[in-house]
């Protein structure tokens, strides 16, 4: 049986896929290896079959139409169908690599705990560890891990656990102040935090004392396991982000100073691109999100 379909040449599928991922017909050519005049006339190809603009030019780059928007992620879906569709018969060839970007103290104090069970022979990850927040639409990396409201636009945005946070300190320090000691108490004290003071504010808050902006006395780091280890050594009190932090007040390397906690406004989230990911990334994705599940936050002991 032969069927006749009319059809764009598959080169004008991908630079249109290309071109509407980069937001560039430069940056289009670069990818797929060829000269911006080709992606332009390929993209030209996939209009008139269309009938309809894709893109519209401006300045140094384009944005996609509504139509242009829709057949994209029609052909995306595509793609990833015919991707999918010959999994069950092809042999894996290979290990399918996953690129990650994530922030310094989130991998040392939850994904390198879990890396084994998340990698295999067939899926590994190829780890950006650094502050600076990766490019997801420019390809720069498949998956981040963000720190905050998780109100980031333009991306897909899924938190990976709860967090509740309460008062620290080493126990020295604790056992100078003695059980529950008052807020002016602990304001008293020099007040520890990382890159922003999200976790003291909504801590002081619930006891209606507001905390805008550190005082002169607070010390400020970036890094989160950097807090832990200079509550440790005695250097003021800090909130504890449980589970994270967990295993320090387990082991009695630091003491709660209250048992009042709440929840942080600021959590981890795992990012993706919008559409339809490849499926190396969905299981990616889907692997880290069911380890993230059995993560919760533990109640503060008694303070000491």
């Amino acid at each position: 049986m032969t069927h006749s379909l009319s059809l764009p040449p598959l080169e004008s599928l991908t630079a249109v896929l290309a071109a509407g991922r980069t937001g560039s017909f430069s940056a289009a050519a670069l990818e797929l290896g060829v000269t911006h005049a080709a992606i332009s006339r390929r993209v030209q190809a996939a209009e008139a079959w269309l009938g309809v603009a894709l893109f519209e030019r401006h300045g140094r780059g384009v944005r996609t139409t509504p139509d242009g928007d829709r057949f994209i992620a029609r052909v995306g879906e595509a793609f990833t169908m015919i991707a999918r569709s010959g999994d069950q018969w092809r042999q894996r060839r290979g290990t399918e690599v996953v690129r990650l970007s994530i922030l310094p103290a989130f991998a040392k104090l939850w994904l390198f705990q879990v890396l084994d069970k998340l990698q295999d022979p067939h899926l590994r990850f190829d780890m950006l560890v650094e502050h600076r927040l990766a490019d997801l639409d420019k390809g720069e990396v498949d998956i981040a891990i963000r720190c905050g409201n998780g109100q980031w636009t333009g991306v897909n945005s899924t938190p990976l656990f709860q967090e509740m946070i309460y008062p620290v300190a080493s126990p020295a320090l604790a056992a100078r102040l003695g059980p529950n000691p008052p807020v002016s108490a602990i304001l008293a004290e020099t007040l520890v935090h990382d890159s922003t003071v999200t976790s003291w504010r909504a801590w002081l808050g619930a006891h209606c004392v507001p905390y805008n902006k550190p005082r002169p006395q607070d010390i400020r780091f970036e890094d989160y396991d950097t807090v832990l280890a200079a509550l440790q050594a005695g250097l003021g009190i800090g909130m504890l982000r449980s589970p994270l932090g967990d295993p320090w007040v387990a082991d009695g390397r630091l003491v709660p100073v209250s048992p009042l906690w709440v929840p942080n406004p600021y959590l981890y989230h795992l990012v993706t691109r919008t559409g339809t990911p490849r499926p190396a990334v969905a299981e990616a994705r889907d692997r880290m999100l069911t380890l993230a599940a059995e993560f919760r936050p533990a109640p503060p002991p008694s303070a000491r």
